[in-house]
């Protein structure tokens, strides 16, 4: 049986020489793109691009948040909407890893939702990515989990250990996450593939596949409640026909929040950059681009151009923008920071979960979100996830949080033990008794 070199990469990898990696002997990759319905990896397009054009066979994989919302089915379409344009050379990935609070049945159940939604949705044959202690302890058997190809994960050289639903049988296995490889600034994890992990002849994800020209660029817009298509083509000056094309939909009046909308727009001019950028922001009711700006300790002109906007006073609610690196290492005297990228908490998380999917402690996590108790987390509250730092003064990471439905000033300051006068300051609240349902405060 044939075996192949791989590797699995997402936004912690950084920009990737995908020339040295190919060189290197690497021959597939598997690509992050999407978790729950609100992260698409930054680097998507990026590290397809870049892979396809040194000969590698590409993968994705989808990170899955197992509970009641969203839906299986919903993270399926999101995952699958994710990846439209491109040609995958896999079976499209469930990452299994996380239990949501559930049992091995509601688990096993939500898991073989998603995989059947991402084929019925997609047409294309999926797979399932796990390490081998959850496949032993968390899952449970016949209801029909082993008919998909297992990707395994347990670090060693002698091989996976069997489990009860796939028993000794794989097709592809994960076997470091500290590997070595010219061309990525990262460690990285390191994979073995065999044949039953390629698809045969469906390599499209069916979509668009014209390319941006150079007079346009591309808009990714999150669908919120109440939305329609004929209202996001008015709002971003396009028409529903050309939205269903580029999109892929086929009845207009069928839309869901959460959904990924790829949009063509017009560009003024065209700027040319060498900002990088480390994560992704969805625009909220209320942002600015200077707010956004003043949270993430970048500028507006920045924020623009690694965006390409041509109105900076011209944002949407919905909006996915790309977070600029602050890198100033022109002077040891300023602070240089990268925000990998900003994660909310959701339901089932715990400190230590997100310290191993981030590849970092919960001791830093603690230190840069100023955490008073490690073990007291909430659904909604905005973590920062550091990539690297450096810094002559001690000037404390923000800590943020996501306002929920049915949240008062009072009680966020009750449950965060501080006072509605302290976040009323930091937070420049002009009407004291007012927070509406999704705004980022600072706490």
């Amino acid at each position: 049986m044939a075996r192949y070199r791989g590797i699995d990469v997402s936004n912690w990898s950084g920009s990737i020489d995908w020339k040295r990696v190919a060189e290197y002997g690497i021959e597939v990759v598997i690509i992050q793109a999407s978790e729950g319905t609100f992260y698409r990896d930054p680097y998507l397009q990026e590290f397809y691009e870049g892979a396809k054009a040194n000969g590698l066979r590409v993968g994705f994989y989808h990170f899955f948040n197992p509970g009641s919302s969203p839906t299986p089915a919903e993270q399926a379409r999101y995952f699958v909407d994710t990846i439209i344009d491109y040609k995958s050379d896999c079976k499209l990935v469930l990452d299994l890893e996380q239990t949501g609070g559930l049992d091995n049945y509601e688990l096993t159940q939500q898991a073989l939702e998603f995989l059947r939604e991402v084929e019925r949705y997609s047409g294309i044959d999926a797979a399932v990515y796990t390490y081998t202690n959850f496949a032993q302890n968390n899952l449970y058997e016949g209801l029909g989990l082993s008919e998909y190809a297992l990707w395994i994960a347990q670090l060693g050289e002698d091989g996976p250990s069997p489990n009860p639903i796939w028993g000794d049988r794989y097709a592809g296995w994960q076997y470091s996450d500290t590997g070595e490889i010219p061309g990525i600034n990262a460690n990285t994890d390191l994979d073995f593939f065999y044949d039953e992990m390629f698809l045969d002849n469906k390599t499209t994800v069916p979509g668009d596949e014209r390319p941006a020209s150079s007079n346009s660029r591309v808009i990714y817009y999150t669908v919120q409640s109440g939305n329609t298509l004929s209202g996001i083509a008015q709002r971003f000056g396009t028409t529903v026909r050309e939205l269903q094309r580029v999109n892929g939909i086929a009845n207009p009046n069928l839309i869901y929040p959460g959904q990924i909308i790829k949009i063509y727009e017009d560009k003024r001019s065209e700027k040319k950059t060498d900002i990088d950028f480390s994560g992704t922001y969805i625009v909220r009711a209320g942002d600015t681009l200077s707010s956004i700006a003043r949270r993430f300790d970048t500028t507006v002109d920045e924020l623009a151009e690694v965006n390409n906007i041509s109105d900076p006073n011209l944002i949407y609610v919905g909006e996915i923008l790309k977070i600029p690196t602050i890198n100033n290492s022109n002077s040891k005297s300023v602070s240089s920071r990268q925000y990998r990228n900003v994660y909310v908490v959701q339901r089932g998380d715990t400190l230590s979960s997100i310290a191993r999917r981030f590849n970092t402690s919960v001791d830093r996590l603690v230190k840069i979100n100023n955490i008073k108790n490690p073990n007291l987390i909430y659904p909604g509250e905005v973590l920062e996830i550091e990539g690297s730092i450096s810094s002559s003064d001690n000037e404390e990471y923000r800590r943020l949080y996501v306002v929920q439905k049915g949240d008062t000033l009072s009680s966020i300051a009750e449950k965060f033990k501080t006072t509605e006068e302290n976040l009323i300051k930091k937070n420049d609240l002009k009407n004291n008794n007012h927070v509406y349902e999704n705004q980022v405060i600072r706490l």
